[in-house]
C-alpha cells in the first residue's frame, strides 16, 4: 500500500475514534507568522481537524484548510465556521498560482517521504505570492518510517536548509526546540 494512502487511512481512523492528540500551539509562532504577512490570505496546509485553522482565523487572517483525510475535514467543517476546506495532496495543490500571502504547514510536510518534500515545496512555491511567507515545522529526532501507522520523516537542520534552498526558498527565521524545527521562509 502507498505510504500516503496508509497515512490517510490512519488519520481517517483517528478522526472517527477521536483518539488524535494535538498539542497547543506556541502563541509566539502564530504571532510571528501573522505579523510577517503582507496580506491576509492563508492556507493551512495539513489542516486536520481545524485546530490551527481556528487559531489563525482568530488572529484575523482569511484562512483556508487543506487535508487529505475526509474524516478530519468533516470535523474541521463542524469546528470552524465560515472557512473553506478542501481535500488534496501536498504534491498537487488544487489552487491557482500566486494565491496565498502565507502558508502554514505545522507538522504536516513531515508525513511525506524525503523524495516527495521538494515536490510539495514546488507546489507551495507555485501557490504562494512572491511576497508570501511559508511557515513549516518538522521533527528532528527519530528514524524515518511508520509510527502508529502514520509515516514520519525526520530531518537534520542542515538537511532542511539545503532542501528549502534547492526548492527556491530562503529561510529567514527559525526556532529550534529539542526535537522540533520551525522554519519561516520566502521565495528567493
Amino acid at each position: 500500500m502507498d505510504y500516503i494512502k496508509r497515512t490517510k487511512q490512519r488519520y481517517d481512523q483517528l478522526a472517527r475514534s477521536h483518539e488524535w492528540r494535538h498539542t497547543e500551539l506556541t502563541p509566539g509562532l502564530v504571532v510571528r507568522f501573522t505579523t510577517m504577512l503582507l496580506g491576509d490570505k492563508v492556507l493551512d496546509l495539513g489542516s486536520g481537524a481545524g485546530r490551527d485553522t481556528l487559531t489563525l482565523k482568530r488572529y484575523g487572517v482569511h484562512v483556508q484548510g487543506l487535508d487529505i483525510s475526509e474524516e478530519m475535514l468533516a470535523i474541521a467543517q463542524k469546528t470552524v465556521n465560515d472557512v473553506p476546506f478542501r481535500k488534496g495532496d501536498f504534491r498537487n495543490l488544487p489552487y491557482p498560482d500566486d494565491m496565498f500571502d502565507g502558508i502554514w504547514a505545522n507538522l504536516s510536510l513531515l508525513h511525506l517521504m524525503k523524495q516527495d518534500l521538494p515536490v510539495a515545496l514546488s507546489q507551495v512555491r507555485r501557490v504562494l505570492k512572491d511576497t508570501g511567507v511559508l511557515y513549516a515545522s518538522f521533527l528532528t529526532e527519530g528514524e524515518d518510517g511508520f509510527i502508529d501507522d502514520l509515516y514520519y520523516a525526520f530531518y537534520k537542520p542542515e538537511e532542511l536548509h539545503r532542501i528549502f534552498d534547492e526548492s527556491g526558498f530562503a529561510v529567514f527565521d527559525e526556532v529550534a526546540n529539542r526535537d522540533t524545527m520551525h522554519l519561516f521562509a520566502r521565495k528567493k
